[in-house]
């Protein structure tokens, strides 16, 4: 089961930064930013202070969304545990992240993890966005 933690109104390509903990574990944060020209979701991990941004996922560009002028719902979801983040948009899982099995999931793998990082990332496909939906 899903938890929602934000929900808003959101047009592709007008710059906007969110964030929301993780509903168990104060030390794990998502955060959506869309800088006008490409929106990421980020995973941030606080009790690395030097660097908290653990790692990121690229969302869209926004010179590729259609109907830009129409509003899209965004939402940041944690899973039961606080472990997985989910960022919805108009109800489907477009990033992922998972804490524990340190895995990003998008339509993309872009872009790749840093190197030397423990993160790996993984293809959203419509059985995992089933799965994640209806658990």
């Amino acid at each position: 089961m899903l938890h929602l933690v934000l929900e808003d109104r959101h047009l592709m390509g007008q710059a906007k930064r969110q964030g929301a903990h993780s509903t168990t574990n104060d030390d794990l944060v998502v955060m959506f930013e869309d800088d006008g020209e490409t929106g990421y979701f980020y995973a941030l991990d606080l009790r690395q202070q030097e660097n908290p941004v653990v790692d990121s996922l690229f969302v869209y560009s926004a010179e590729d969304i259609q109907n830009k002028q129409e509003p899209r719902q965004l939402q940041i979801c944690w899973n039961e545990d606080g472990n997985q983040a989910f960022l919805l948009i108009n109800g489907y899982p477009h990033a992922v992240f998972d804490f524990v099995r340190l895995v990003g999931y998008n339509h993309s793998k872009y872009p790749p993890p840093e190197f030397g990082s423990m993160w790996s990332h993984e293809e959203i496909n419509d059985e995992l966005a089933k799965k994640w939906l209806n658990s």
